[in-house]
């Protein structure tokens, strides 16, 4: 449980690492960034180390031993650490949605998780946080994916977080900070965390799940740096359904409602492959649809990006060999591609508005087409 081990989040180390150094660490954080840059190893690496009995120095990864900035790691050899790594620390809580299951009230049990709730923080945080440290030395609360906290759970944890019990400390893992209420961000310290450059995504692709070097550099990109994402979409095997996303653009460029057609029918069959990351997911049908719409656009993005990569002589990044970007850099300008690329950026907002999926798609044909055309 070392902090190397996050990697390529050097400012967000070294932040709190200066503030171990100084025995001054926040009782509220949020650690804000894309999903799967190293956000929740980077809290559980905090709460291993605020919980270890005899937190160790070690020299930074690029500076040699003797280094007067060296970092402080959980130990891994005290009880506290062995309880941490199997998963049973009694000071050690992670929050998330489907909590629901395990609380107490059978009507709260019954609900989907649809988003994180009062219920839930007032039962499984605000309540049992006050308490003292089972191992007497400090309490550390993950609360995952904060953003989808309602509002009425975020004004219930303001008293917590502007009054926080001395041993507690509680760290809320966003994708956005902005997605939280400006009450709840101004009594936390904010910290950013940036997306993983895509050789080290491809990279991983390759040496951790065998990914062929092609598609781990289309993922690397399609995912915009995203390590825990670009895994996830190589085991659902999403590359197989990427020629057809090719197809629909092109087929957009001729007409734009048949080829925003296509592309409906491609996400309702992703859809229904989802088998969901959690419980909450599978049991949402809407969101899956959503969240698979939303994949969707991301493929017809990386043939944006990459016709835009071509006419400034920079060779694609994604879709190598791809004759749809090709075309698109020969017959667009960088001003039309750059107005489809914002079209494509407000259907995203709509999907996760729950807007009318036809409505949407429809508009996202038109963009391709209106890149396809050529002029300034």
């Amino acid at each position: 449980m070392l902090f190397s081990d996050v990697m390529h989040q050097d400012a967000a180390v070294r932040q709190i690492q200066r503030a171990l150094r100084v025995g001054r660490v926040p009782h509220a954080i949020v650690l804000s960034g894309p999903e799967g840059v190293g956000k929740e190893m980077l809290a559980e690496r905090l709460a291993a180390v605020l919980l270890c009995a005899e937190p160790r120095e070690t020299p930074p990864p690029e500076e040699g031993a003797g280094s007067p900035n060296a970092w402080l790691n959980a130990c891994g050899r005290c009880t506290d650490c062995e309880l941490f790594s199997a998963g049973s620390h009694p000071d050690f809580h992670r929050i998330y949605r489907t909590l629901n299951k395990l609380h107490p009230d059978k009507a709260i049990r019954k609900r989907k998780a649809i988003d994180l709730g009062v219920d839930v923080i007032r039962h499984f945080l605000i309540d049992p946080i006050g308490l003292r440290p089972a191992r007497g030395r400090a309490k550390a609360y993950v609360v995952v994916e904060a953003d989808r906290l309602n509002d009425s759970a975020q004004n219930a944890l303001l008293k917590t977080l502007e009054e926080p019990p001395g041993h507690s400390y509680l760290i809320l893992l966003s994708s956005s900070g902005d997605a939280l209420l400006p009450t709840t961000r101004s009594r936390c310290r904010q910290i950013q965390l940036r997306p993983l450059p895509a050789d080290f995504v491809a990279r991983r692709l390759v040496e951790k799940c065998g990914v062929q070097p092609a598609a781990a550099r289309f993922l690397a990109e399609l995912t915009n740096g995203s390590l825990g994402l670009a895994i996830q979409r190589s085991e659902e095997d999403l590359l197989k359904r990427v020629p057809a996303v090719f197809r629909a653009v092109e087929h957009a460029a001729k007409d734009p409602f048949a080829g925003g057609r296509d592309l409906i029918e491609l996400c309702d069959e992703i859809a229904k492959e989802f088998k969901g990351d959690s419980e909450a997911l599978a049991a949402d049908k809407t969101a899956l649809g959503r969240r698979a719409q939303c994949l969707v656009l991301s493929v017809v993005s990386t043939v944006f990006r990459d016709a835009l990569r071509l006419m400034v002589g920079r060779p694609p990044a994604a879709c190598e060999n791809e004759p749809a970007v090709a075309a698109l850099a020969r017959q667009s300008s960088i001003s039309r591609i750059g107005s489809s690329i914002r079209q494509l950026a407000a259907a995203e907002r709509q999907i996760n508005q729950n807007g009318n999926k036809g409505l949407i798609f429809d508009s996202v044909g038109i963009a391709i087409n209106h890149a396809f055309r050529p002029g300034v």
